[in-house]
């Protein structure tokens, strides 16, 4: 039985596939938030996405970064200041926010793709 230590070889071997697939899925991850986020432009128009937040939130505040970045349409309805809007998230039963709204459609966190498919399968005629 051969018990010597293993090639630089063998290790670089697998360093370099290491590599490959680590590559191989951020190269998957941006290309699926970039066919995301351009759906998402094609797809919304104004009144389609209401975002529920509050002042200090920090995944608001990066979800807000993205609609401006992006400049897709959407409107925000803070639960601090508005009386409707804390209706209208109380009303969902949402543990936290940020709390979207597409279309209908509600879901708590912000997320590209949950975005796209939902304004791709609800389009308005």
């Amino acid at each position: 039985m051969d018990r010597s230590p293993p090639r630089k070889a063998s290790w670089r071997s697998l360093l370099v596939i290491v590599a490959v697939v680590w590559g191989s899925s951020q190269t998957w991850s941006w290309w699926r938030q970039t066919q995301a986020t351009q759906t998402v432009q094609a797809q919304a128009r104004a009144g389609d996405i209401l975002m529920l937040t509050t002042t200090d939130c920090p995944y608001c505040a990066k979800a807000r970064a993205w609609f401006k970045l992006h400049a897709v349409p959407w409107r925000e309805c803070n639960i601090e200041q508005h009386d409707a809007c804390r209706r209208l998230f109380d009303a969902q039963g949402a543990p936290g926010v940020p709390l979207l709204n597409v279309r209908g459609q509600w879901r708590l966190g912000f997320d590209a793709d949950w975005m796209a498919t939902t304004l791709a399968a609800r389009r308005k005629n």
